[in-house]
């Protein structure tokens, strides 16, 4: 018997399967209608799809929906939107090679000094 564990990464659950967990969280009762997302900890939350058939399951480092599978590597719009602080800023383009000197001051003017 092979007792190889293999690592996956989020899965999506049905509706029925959300369904129970937020009952079982509600301790018994079940939700008048379902969220648009239901967060579980502060590290995954469950994102309904826009048919409202399933749920994707969101943490910050992955998704289980399709527009994560087809661009590994970057962030959906689900982790966008629930980990706003993951969002990287792209650097501005350097045209040179030297430094960029608009905040260098040598030192410091007076009070009431001006440029000339």
């Amino acid at each position: 018997m092979n007792k190889t564990i293999l690592a996956s990464g989020p899965a999506t659950q049905t509706v029925e399967a959300v369904k129970s967990l937020i009952a079982y969280h509600n301790h018994g009762h079940e939700p008048q209608e379902m969220p648009p997302f239901y967060r579980l900890t502060a590290e995954m939350v469950l994102v309904q799809s826009n048919k409202g058939d399933v749920y994707y399951v969101t943490t910050p480092g992955a998704c289980s929906c399709p527009a994560a599978m087809y661009n590994p590597g970057k962030p959906c719009k689900h982790q966008r939107t629930y980990y706003p602080q993951l969002a990287k800023t792209t650097p501005e383009p350097v045209d040179s090679i030297r430094p960029d000197m608009r905040g260098f001051r040598p030192f410091s003017l007076l009070p009431g000094e001006e440029v000339a």
